[in-house]
């Protein structure tokens, strides 16, 4: 996995691992690898957890039969016990712990094979007595596309990645494989709820299958992308360039920038091919450059955010989504309101993820129309690597496993756009897998993410569970400062009855009497933050429309913004004020215009 591989590679250069043990005996050697486990020095006192494993171990075996008790501190049991003790050992499933450093390392595992197939030696002075009770491990090797960092490709993987969009998909062909994608995320994507991950998850499977080729990850999330003087600011030059040479000798079109929009008009009429921001097209020679790149600090602390909450997503019968949240009273008290809005990490990740598609726009910005950039695809495969990062930190997630992502058959590898059998179809369960077993895993990035994977707390191996439990949770941001009823509290903008639309909008939130109303996190201290409303589009077209529209959703949700930077202010009774800006267009609708639309007002909320 390529979270916990991040992990391991981290691990491996802050402790010394002891080198394999050939002739290893009880007392010297083997004793301690269960008393006194070496590598989990790197945050934890061996002796403790040594003993900590041992008691587990005598608590959940059977007491009878005798040889079925495991005491780890015992030869004899373990010598009893040994072909079950290491099977157990090696795949994991053992010791039951909550952190994955503390797995037993190869060296510690192949020095308890050789004891045990040299005759469980308690001391040197024994003799050795060859018999091969445990045999070598024997990996069955799984070819995996290794998705790399946009940055990290060399130059001929930049031409083969060039090559399988042009000649494979045919960006710049309207009767192409490209219009049939850009038209299948149109129309069969699902949002605002629990498979929001996994269908897309699913989409950048199926299309590495059609070109062979691991799509590349534009890290959006790097340190230095929110800084406008940094070289990985803005979009990379892979999609800006004109022209490349294709290996046949022909100059072509750079199908990274030249995709051929729905239909071959984008968004705004204004060519064939997809339109990006004009900000981030021009790069530093923009007025508004440094303002435009400015927002990624704000996305990234939107994810560290979504990264903070304990509980992936609000479960319910067969794939219902996150957006499920109970509604609440117009005095439902503040102190429970926003703790359930803000719970789930696959909510907030979904509002970064829209803020993103607003910021790269035109075409990005639209539902109907974003999957017709190919940024789409090495940007979707960042957010699909963060996710991974929050998925692996707790292995006994559960989801509604069971919810097929139509139209998406055979593990993501096919379509059936109007199969009636459920069954057939690829379920959020299949892709819920650890990227491994899906054949694809991450490269790690050219430059360290702006929330470090060592901070994160990898939780429990996946144990047996009889049902699940529900409760609220009692984590607070570490910025909080305000005491309300005993409670430190923060500030939250929260919009209720959030809901699919046709257009797509920025509500950009300040504190009332602002003095500037530029929307830039660094230069602006009474700008809180934006909320991108993603529009569905129009699909195929005015005259066909979008189909099945109701699939984004099953009722309105909420989103968030956090406003612990201006809670003096707020708390001092200063209220918020609102610009809401029609991306298509760019007109800025008036107050008592959005004040119609639902989900649009934010209200100030304290928790």
């Amino acid at each position: 996995m390529a979270a916990c591989q991040y992990l391991e590679i981290r691990a491996s250069t802050q402790s010394k691992q002891p080198p394999i043990t050939r002739h290893p005996t009880w007392d010297a050697e083997v004793r301690a690898l269960f008393s006194e486990p070496y590598w989990t020095s790197i945050d934890s006192d061996p002796e403790s957890i040594g003993a900590h494993w041992i008691s587990q171990m005598r608590e959940y075996s059977p007491s009878r039969p005798a040889h079925m008790h495991l005491d780890l501190s015992s030869m004899e049991s373990v010598q009893q016990n040994i072909i079950t003790i290491y099977q157990h050992l090696r795949s994991r499933s053992m010791p039951i712990t909550k952190n994955q450093n503390h797995y037993w390392p190869e060296e510690a595992l192949e020095t308890l094979r050789l004891w045990a197939n040299q005759g469980f030696r308690r001391s040197f002075a024994d003799p050795i007595q060859y018999q091969e009770l445990i045999k070598a491990p024997n990996h069955t090797q799984i070819n995996t596309r290794v998705r790399k960092d946009i940055f990290s490709l060399s130059p001929s993987e930049i031409q083969a990645y060039r090559e399988k969009l042009d000649d494979v998909l045919q960006v710049g062909t309207k009767d192409s494989k490209w219009q049939e994608l850009g038209l299948l995320h149109a129309e069969w994507c699902l949002h605002y709820q629990e498979a929001f991950v996994f269908w897309h998850r699913a989409y950048l499977k199926y299309v590495e299958e059609l070109i062979d080729f691991p799509i590349p990850y534009w890290n959006g999330f790097a340190v230095g992308t929110g800084d406008p003087s940094s070289p990985y600011a803005g979009l990379p030059s892979i999609f800006l360039d004109d022209v490349y040479t294709h290996s046949n000798g022909e100059q072509r079109k750079n199908p990274l920038k030249y995709a051929l929009s729905l239909n071959g008009k984008n968004r705004l009429g204004t060519s064939e091919y997809v339109e990006r921001s004009p900000e981030l097209v021009e790069g530093r020679s923009n007025p508004l450059w440094s303002k435009k790149i400015h927002l990624f600090n704000q996305y990234h602390q939107q994810i560290a955010h979504a990264f903070a909450q304990p509980e992936f997503s609000l479960q319910e019968a067969h794939g219902y989504p996150w957006a499920n949240i109970p509604d609440f009273s117009e005095n439902q008290p503040d102190n429970l309101y926003p703790e359930a809005s803000r719970k789930f990490f696959d909510g907030l990740f979904e509002q970064v993820h829209d803020n993103f598609h607003g910021l790269i726009g035109p075409d990005m910005a639209d539902n109907s129309y974003t999957a017709f950039d190919p940024i789409f695809l090495s940007y979707h495969a960042n957010m699909d690597r963060i996710a991974e990062v929050y998925l692996r930190t707790n292995p006994a997630r559960q989801f509604s496993s069971n919810f097929p992502l139509r139209p998406f058959v055979d593990n993501g590898t096919g379509l059936a756009y109007d199969d009636p059998r459920e069954y057939v179809y690829t379920t959020l369960g299949d892709m819920a897998k650890q990227t491994p077993a899906l054949k694809y895993r991450y490269a790690l990035p050219s430059v360290p993410d702006f929330l470090p994977i060592s901070q994160l707390h990898f939780g429990t191996a996946a144990v047996p569970q009889g049902g699940t439990a529900f409760s609220l949770s009692t984590a607070k941001p570490l910025s909080t400062t305000v005491a309300c009823q005993g409670h430190e509290t923060v500030p939250y903008i929260v919009f209720s009855s959030v809901s699919c639309l046709k257009q797509s909008f920025v509500i950009d939130v300040f504190v009332s009497g602002a003095e500037s109303l530029e929307s830039d996190p660094i230069r602006n201290p009474d700008y809180i933050g934006s909320i991108t409303r993603l529009g569905m589009g129009n699909g195929r077209g005015e005259e066909v429309g979008i189909r099945n529209p109701q699939r984004c959703m099953k009722k309105p949700i909420t989103r968030v913004l956090q406003a612990a930077h201006v809670k003096e202010k707020l708390k001092n009774g200063l209220g918020v004020q609102q610009i809401v800006t029609e991306l298509s267009t760019g007109r800025h609708l008036e107050e008592e215009e959005w004040k119609g639309m639902p989900g649009f007002e934010g209200n100030i909320v304290w928790s």
